[in-house]
């Protein structure tokens, strides 16, 4: 065992040392900090304190009435008489239908027309009516009238993740492709697999590392852009509702809930990517082609290429890490179901990514023995 020890601890340092890792947990930074100071940039401190003034008023007749008289080309030319009122009225806005006048209509009748649009879109999902029924049954969930935060830190928390899981899905790419591929390409994996523990331990032992290394940047990462959002916005705005940013969304969902599923499916992801960059480049013995994969199956969950009639591989997509972390999730109706039972893809994403990763690692380790006898 301690042998196996200092293996784990000096696979960790060839990982850390790699100067792609040093590279990329330079650029994750550099990242981050742009994630975390640009909306800072665009919004000056009149602005934030204009949104402060209604946090805590229940969006209701009341407010609306209040707004209504103020409002200038139908919630569309702010100034500081009635800027408090913007966040407000874009939430009307995309409640409504296009061309709506604000004015005319009451709070129960754009809460009704949000509900009717949800169901809307369910059908242009092509769901079926189990679904739709399943989904009636969560929409009350949220409880109306809403009530307004401030939310400008919890929302630049949740679009942050994005940002953030690419990052992962880069590391893993970029710094764990070469795991295996380094001896392959030194010729020292003869050398390696003739050692006592040169099987099952040290296969498992570099899976370990990489593991720890990608989930290890992941919370730094998580970490760092909490602690900037923190400093640079505070987080008032974690219990309020993912609708007041998106009213089409039917999870009945806070910001701080939302942000625990992202790091839910963030650290299940991350363990997948480090599943796939290290247990594929042992399979086709290129961390290249592993680097390439990985980057074009990103860049295909970013493209509109699926239309909602082929109803699995539209799903699949939306189940891409980079897709289901990202906030329009929240926008994503389709259910999966079990036998009349249905739980949606938060629930079923990270246990997919975790499952597809111990095949990963179990086909890793076969081609691994394999190439002892067939290598050379």
């Amino acid at each position: 065992m301690k042998n196996l020890g200092q293996l784990y601890g000096f696979e960790i340092k060839k990982i850390m040392k790699n100067r792609l890792t040093v590279a990329m947990l330079v650029v994750t930074v550099i990242f981050i900090l742009i994630e975390a100071f640009v909306p800072k940039i665009t919004m000056t401190k009149e602005m934030m304190d204009a949104q402060k003034v209604l946090d805590g008023r229940v969006i209701d007749d009341t407010l609306l009435q209040e707004m209504y008289p103020k409002l200038a080309e139908n919630g569309r030319l702010w100034n500081a008489t009635n800027n408090q009122y913007e966040e407000i009225a874009d939430m009307e806005i995309a409640m409504l239908p296009d061309g709506a006048i604000l004015a005319e209509y009451s709070a129960d009748e754009m809460y009704k027309e949000r509900k009717e649009a949800i169901i809307s879109f369910m059908k242009l999902d092509e769901l079926t009516d189990a679904e739709i029924a399943w989904w009636e049954n969560e929409i009350p969930k949220t409880e109306t009238p809403f009530t307004y935060r401030f939310f400008q830190g919890a929302l630049n928390l949740a679009q942050g993740m994005s940002l953030t899981l690419m990052c992962i899905m880069l590391i893993a790419a970029l710094c764990l492709s070469t795991v295996f591929t380094v001896e392959h390409r030194q010729r020292t994996d003869q050398l390696v697999l003739c050692c006592r523990n040169g099987r099952k331990e040290t296969f498992f032992t570099k899976i370990a590392a990489g593991l720890s290394v990608v989930l290890g940047c992941c919370l730094v990462s998580a970490a760092l852009l909490t602690l900037l959002i923190v400093v640079l916005y505070g987080l008032n705005g974690l219990n309020s509702v993912v609708q007041l940013e998106l009213p089409w969304a039917a999870y009945p969902f806070t910001f701080g809930e939302f942000i625990a599923v992202q790091m839910i499916v963030m650290f299940s992801a991350a363990i997948l990517f480090a599943a796939f960059a290290m247990a594929m480049s042992e399979i086709v013995k290129n961390s290249l082609a592993v680097m390439g994969i990985m980057v074009c199956i990103f860049i295909f969950g970013q493209l509109e290429i699926i239309p909602p009639n082929f109803r699995v591989l539209a799903q699949m997509k939306s189940m891409i890490p980079s897709n289901q972390i990202s906030i329009w999730s929240l926008l994503e109706y389709r259910l999966i179901g079990f036998g009349g039972n249905y739980i949606t893809t938060y629930v079923a994403s990270p246990l997919i990514y975790l499952a597809i990763s111990v095949l990963l690692i179990i086909i890793g380790k076969i081609s691994y023995d394999r190439f002892q006898v067939t290598g050379r």
